[in-house]
């Protein structure tokens, strides 16, 4: 009987937030539905639009009104992110190692990407059902992220690394929306290189965020997936490929260097990371080439 009633109060004390973790999680509920909300009304924008459905808005030069709409948008939702995002509060007893403060700050780009992902989304398939489908998706993933990011400097061990999953995978798919949606515009490789590039850029510059690494490192590394992404781009551009499938591919090797990155920031690059990452991304790039030949 002690035992399970010790049980049952520590499993409660697991589930019990302490008032500034609530706080932390209204104001990110708060964040995510207004930037849901704010993208809803983009949505509704485009879908008002003289032009049918299908028709991409990065062509429509008179639509300008829109991507100035959309660009804001994701900047707000970067910088109120900033502002007001709060982090769990390092552990006091001495029981858990002390992880300094991070020393870039990158809370602003998860939502700030995801959002623009949003934007592409909602310029690609602008309709009347994004109205609701593409913040119903926003919302949660904001919401989401925002957590991981509260956790990712938690004193618990247990939560930090699952609030890093999170953020890894949260990463990866911000990164195939926005990706995919870029390549579908086929537009002139300059801009969409350029584009990739820089979303890749600050993609990888946030995904290590919990880990302690040489800020200069973390830059480097960063602006050369962004590089070498942006290439990448630049190639697939001359290869008959649709949106989602191009994104695919860009989403494989984000993968790709993206796994190399975080390797090389826990415990440095090993053989064994090499092969795992690269079989992986291998793999992958098998069942994609082969589902075009069917």
């Amino acid at each position: 009987m002690a035992a399970e009633t010790n049980s049952k109060t520590s499993r409660r004390d697991r589930l019990m937030r302490s008032p500034e973790q609530v706080v932390a999680y209204g104001r990110a509920a708060l964040l995510s539905l207004a930037v849901a909300a704010g993208l809803a009304g983009v949505a509704i924008l485009a879908s008002g639009l003289p032009v049918t459905t299908g028709t991409i808005l990065l062509f429509a030069r008179d639509e300008a009104v829109f991507w100035l709409a959309g660009v804001a948008l994701a900047l707000v939702a970067g910088v109120l992110a900033g502002r007001v995002a709060l982090r769990a509060r390092q552990d006091e007893t001495g029981l858990a190692p002390h992880l300094a403060p991070p020393a870039l700050p990158t809370t602003a780009i998860f939502p700030a990407v995801a959002t623009f992902g949003g934007v592409l989304l909602v310029s690609v398939y602008h309709n009347r059902a994004l109205i609701g489908i593409a913040p119903a998706f926003l919302a949660p993933t904001l919401l989401a992220g925002l957590i991981a990011r509260y956790h990712l400097e938690d004193g618990r061990g247990r939560a930090r690394r699952l609030a890093r999953l999170a953020h890894v995978l949260l990463t990866h798919g911000v990164a195939f929306l926005t990706l995919a949606t870029i390549y579908i515009n086929k537009v002139r490789s300059l801009l969409s290189a350029s584009t990739v590039a820089v979303i890749v850029c600050l993609l990888l510059l946030q995904i290590a965020d919990g880990e302690r690494f040489p800020t200069e490192r973390r830059l480097i590394y960063s602006l050369v997936g962004g590089l070498l992404l942006g290439e990448i781009t630049w190639a697939l551009n001359y290869w008959p490929l649709t949106g989602w499938t191009g994104g695919a591919v860009l989403l494989i090797a984000f993968y790709l260097i993206a796994g190399l990155l975080l390797a090389q920031v826990r415990a440095g690059v090993r053989r064994r990371d090499v092969l795992e990452y690269g079989l992986g991304a291998g793999v992958m790039f098998a069942i994609v080439a082969a589902s075009l030949w069917r």
